[in-house]
């Protein structure tokens, strides 16, 4: 095919643009998938319930927390400016379409406002009052006399201090009627403030952005708030606005942008190898190969409607790190047929010795990366689908485009020189499967152990399950975060979804009581992990609360008249407008994904009444989700790829040896890298969760054609020694430049600025490095052992060769 195709170099290389053109135009429609469903199954139960979550009360939060300095109070940003400022930024971002909505600080005293004063004037018809006095006469009923005292002595100061306000100055640029909303009877932020005020030197804006956002739409909500936010300023004060769509923002910013600059230094690193260590002519014309193998590959995702997500944008330096071995493999072999000179027909020759071993390890590879599709994170599952796509394109490109490049350069040039040199990459491949045969078994048993010892230590190894430490340390929103994290104790929040499942109203007393003892109760047994719980029942709450005084539930028609009056974004994060639903925000402390696990799946087994349903929700949950699936078929993935690829082995060698030899390196491989990470403590990256796969396609891709290509020397009439020893000096260079380019593809993302990257890239890359040596060390003297007991060559030997296609003469110029 290829020598036939020399004779038409013109033809070939329009045909080749046009289809290339044609597939990489598939890449224009590629979709990125960033929503809840790159997380979560749409049937899981957690899914369904987040989306309905978020339609009802929003995304995600901004918080843009106001801290003040210089021995300054928070109230003393209640001036007419400071005012009007918060008010504009407020009101901009309402304008601006991209937020749900905002409690600006003035928000929220405007709330407290209306729940202490009442419109006919008389403050004892205020909610809080009424709450208060329910409160009493709560206390009363049940024989508490001291709480009771206790609440009507402090019903009398607040009134006392109420009353001291006139009403025409009852407004926010009054210092004194600010000082009465604030702050209670003993001096301290109100507790039903403290959600907005967490002290008196705090303060936070908290914007909502519009639920069930994708990451795009939510980190272009973020600019325009970080952005707009920027006109908060009040003296003796420090704003800082950031949230977590500014963390995921800039991590999908990163995977779009930092992996483009990724592959772009995989590629030149690849160069430079090969322009070191493949000593060939045209010795770049791999790289080429595999960027065209790589176009096609992301062209027919794009047909395919493969999405891109988090984990896909990284198939780009994957794909160029294992699909350059392809293209490294036949161009070594064509150059070895034409110099060697042992076939009228070299390039057939070429084509016919290693296009069939291509196609095997091509399947291994498919066949590891289908193991991937047993993962519960659809994003996951799309970057196995991903890689099938990419290595299959990739595979046909090795084969075709090598062969008709080389195809027409040895019809129009021929490759002068007869002498093949193993060279010092040959000699030294020779040298590492040095090992005598005596010593195969006890490496097959070594190999078992260490799968087995690397399998078990496996579910122990530490994820890092911190999104904030998957970003680069260093950059603003992670100085942000960590500020606003010191300033008040948290940033992130865990949402609770109270639904009920009949008819009624949650205003029912019964409904209020359990909201509320649900609340308290979660506070006071995750309190390393909850900071503060708000709700429109723990606002009420929160007011009946005196010092001296036992606790009491607020009445259902409390909390519903303070819903009325609360201000409509206040509104909408709280309760549904028909009172069937509840929000419940807790503001978190620092804490793992893994921590945050313990108290959502705490949460889901609450025991809750007859016609209500609790459910944790929002983006703590979903974070979670990822992280319970990620966790769940950790280890299966790779026992899965090992049994896939093994299976296909044997049918398609026809030999259970065979197939076994071939795997002995990827036990080793894996179990060992595994070993390494554990005694290292190395904390792995969620990504690592195809790691596994991923090198059992690498390795058996390299003990597959060191293999195939034994058996092929055998053929030749070779003894098994001298058989291995000419299969290492003859691929030896292919290997090792192949290898060093396969680690150099997905080992230069270790050195991403993001951790979530980098640790995956020094996963991966380390276990491939100890692929290939396995493969060069361990299997030469395998296979040696196992082929003088008649295992390895059996029923391979004796195959009559068809004969070579001929093809017409040709009197080229010579070169050397």
């Amino acid at each position: 095919m290829a020598v036939n195709l020399g004779r038409h170099a013109g033809m070939v290389a329009a045909i080749g643009l046009v289809f290339t053109v044609a597939l990489g135009f598939g890449i224009t429609k590629l979709e990125f998938a960033t929503g809840q469903d790159s997380y979560l199954n749409k049937n899981d139960v957690v899914y369904k319930d987040n989306i309905a979550y978020q339609e009802l009360f929003g995304g995600q939060a901004m918080l843009s927390v106001i801290s003040m300095r210089d021995g300054a109070k928070i109230d003393s940003i209640f001036t007419k400016e400071g005012i009007a400022t918060m008010e504009k930024v407020a009101q901009d971002l309402r304008d601006s379409g991209q937020v749900l909505g905002v409690i600006s600080p003035v928000t929220a005293l405007d709330f407290s406002a209306s729940l202490v004063t009442s419109a006919d004037g008389n403050p004892f018809n205020a909610v809080a009052a009424k709450a208060l006095v329910n409160a009493q006469k709560s206390a009363e009923a049940a024989g508490d006399t001291v709480s009771a005292a206790a609440r009507t002595a402090d019903l009398g100061i607040t009134t006392q201090r109420l009353l001291a306000v006139p009403a025409d100055q009852q407004t926010l640029d009054n210092p004194e009627w600010v000082k009465f909303l604030l702050y209670d009877n003993a001096g301290e932020i109100r507790l039903a403030l403290r959600p907005f005020f967490p002290d008196d030197t705090h303060a936070q804006m908290i914007t909502r952005l519009p639920g069930n956002g994708s990451i795009e739409s939510e980190g272009a909500a973020s600019e325009t708030i970080v952005s707009t936010t920027k006109a908060l300023k009040f003296p003796n004060a420090q704003v800082t606005t950031t949230g977590a769509p500014v963390l995921l923002k800039g991590i999908n910013d990163y995977l779009k942008g930092g992996m483009l600059g990724l592959g772009a230094i995989a590629v030149a690193v690849m160069m430079v190898i090969l322009l070191l260590f493949f000593n060939v002519r045209w010795r770049l014309l791999p790289l080429l190969v595999v960027l065209i193998g790589v176009i096609w590959a992301f062209g027919l995702a794009g047909y395919l409607g493969v999405p891109l997500t988090l984990v896909t944008i990284a198939g780009l330096p994957v794909m160029l790190g294992i699909g350059i071995d392809y293209a490294i493999q036949m161009h070594s072999r064509i150059e070895e047929e034409v110099i060697i000179d042992r076939s009228p027909h070299p390039i057939q020759s070429a084509a016919r010795g290693l296009g069939p071993a291509l196609l095997v390890v091509t399947f291994d590879a498919v066949f590891a990366f289908l193991a991937i599709q047993i993962s519960k994170v659809p994003m996951i599952r799309e970057f196995g689908w991903l890689l099938i796509v990419g290595i299959i394109a990739i595979c046909i490109s090795s084969i075709v485009n090598p062969l008709a490049a080389l195809g027409i350069r040895e019809y129009k040039s021929p490759t002068k020189g007869r002498d093949f040199s193993e060279g010092k990459l040959g000699r030294l491949v020779v040298k590492m499967g040095s090992l005598p045969a005596t010593a195969a078994l006890w490496l097959a048993v070594a190999a078992v152990i260490v799968f087995v010892v690397g399998s078990v230590l496996e579910p122990q190894l530490k994820l890092e399950t911190d999104p904030i430490n998957w970003v680069n340390q260093d950059s603003q929103v992670i100085k942000d975060l960590r500020n606003i994290e010191s300033e008040i104790g948290g940033s992130s929040e865990l949402g609770v979804f109270v639904q009920s499942t009949d008819a009624a109203s949650l205003y029912s007393d019964s409904a209020v009581a359990f909201v509320d003892t649900f609340t308290r109760e979660q506070m006071s047994k995750y309190s390393k992990e909850l900071l503060v719980g708000s709700s429109i029942v723990a606002t009420v709450s929160d007011l009946t609360d005196i010092p001296g005084a036992k606790h009491v539930s607020p009445a259902a028609a409390d909390v519903q008249q303070a819903w009325d009056l609360a201000p409509k974004d206040i509104q909408l994060s709280t309760a549904s407008p028909n009172g069937k639903n509840f929000n419940i925000a807790f503001l978190t402390r620092p804490t793992s994904l893994e921590g945050q696990a313990v108290v959502v799946d705490g949460i889901r087994q609450t025991d809750a009444p007859a016609g209500i349903k609790v459910t944790p929700s929002g983006l703590a949950v979903v974070g979670v989700g990822l992280l319970q699936n990620l966790e769940a078929n950790l280890v299966q993935l790779t026992w899965l790829a090992v049994g896939l690829v093994f299976l296909f082995l044997w049918v398609r060698l026809r030999s259970f040896v065979r197939a076994v030899l071939s795997m002995v390196p990827v036990l080793i491989a894996s179990g060992l890298a595994t070993i390494a990470i554990y005694l290292l403590g190395i904390e792995l990256s969620p990504m690592t969760a195809v790691g596994g796969p991923l090198v059992v396609a690498t390795c058996t891709e390299f003990t597959s054609l060191i293999l195939l290509r034994y058996i092929e020397e055998r053929q030749r009439g070779l003894e098994p020694r001298e058989a291995i020893d000419i299969t290492a000096g003859r691929t030896g260079r292919a290997f090792i430049v192949s290898a060093m380019t396969a680690i150099a593809g997905v080992g230069v993302i270790a050195f991403s600025s993001l951790p979530l990257l980098a640790n995956f890239g020094l996963f991966v890359a380390l276990k491939i490095a100890i692929a290939l040596i396995a493969a060069l060390t361990i299997l030469p003297p395998l296979i040696v052992w196992a082929d003088k007991r008649g295992w390895v060559s059996k029923g391979m030997l004796d195959r009559p060769e068809a004969p070579f296609l001929e093809v017409p003469d040709h009197k080229p110029e010579t070169v050397s």
